[in-house]
């Protein structure tokens, strides 16, 4: 049994995440923008706003899932300064200021996860988008030296998944591009993005990595 913090319940992935994992007899906390979630378990905490990010309880954590995200949808000519800044609190600047917050409530042989894309190999339409997830993969390699032996730091790159909140948004053409840039012809399950996150928190000697689940979109 550990204490898993999963950042970003109201997600996709935070959603799935939240209910998978508790029924392997962890002890799960959870954090929402919506204060209509916040419960004895699930605190209230805003990326981009630092006061929020110092307000975080003084609790023990063994592993830490950074679920919170900001979509893609701007391309360079509509890019606003407001949406850049918002897309590098999200994914960047608030989770550095989150991990520097906690990093003494980690227990030893704790672990951390981010979520990466390969958007951070392959590009996006929306370059603060593609950006953020190339910093997500340095911070990985960053934080994991600096933390060891302490403290494991990985991350999951899922490509497009069924039935998430990007795929539903997305026009059918625009979902078969996606399945025919993998090489199994397929698109990712939320289930299998679960089992990615067991196996990551399931391995003491897995760190610094980058755990592709993109059925070889990359090389696509």
């Amino acid at each position: 049994m550990a204490n898993i913090l999963i950042i970003g319940i109201g997600g996709s992935l935070g959603e799935v995440f939240f209910k998978g994992l508790v029924e392997e007899g962890n002890v799960l906390y959870g954090t929402s923008t919506k204060r209509e979630s916040i419960a004895n378990n699930v605190f209230y905490l805003d990326l981009t706003n630092t006061n929020s990010i110092q307000s975080f309880p003084n609790i023990e954590l063994d592993h830490v899932i950074i679920s919170a995200g900001y979509e893609p949808s701007a391309s360079l000519s509509e890019s606003t300064e407001a949406h850049i800044e918002k897309m590098f609190r999200i994914h960047v600047t608030g989770p550095i200021l989150f991990l520097k917050k906690i990093q003494s409530q980690l227990s030893n042989n704790s672990s951390i996860t981010f979520i990466s894309s390969p958007a951070a190999w392959q590009g996006s339409y929306d370059p603060s988008y593609a950006a953020v997830k190339g910093a997500v993969n340095a911070l990985v390699r960053t934080l994991a030296k600096d933390m060891a032996p302490h403290t494991r730091v990985n991350a999951l790159s899922p490509s497009l998944i069924e039935n998430s909140t990007v795929f539903n948004g997305m026009t059918d053409d625009f979902k078969q591009r996606h399945i025919d840039r993998t090489l199994n012809k397929r698109l990712l399950s939320l289930d299998e993005c679960l089992q990615g996150i067991k196996f990551i928190i399931a391995s003491p000697h897995y760190t610094g990595q980058i755990l592709h689940l993109n059925g070889g979109m990359i090389y696509g």
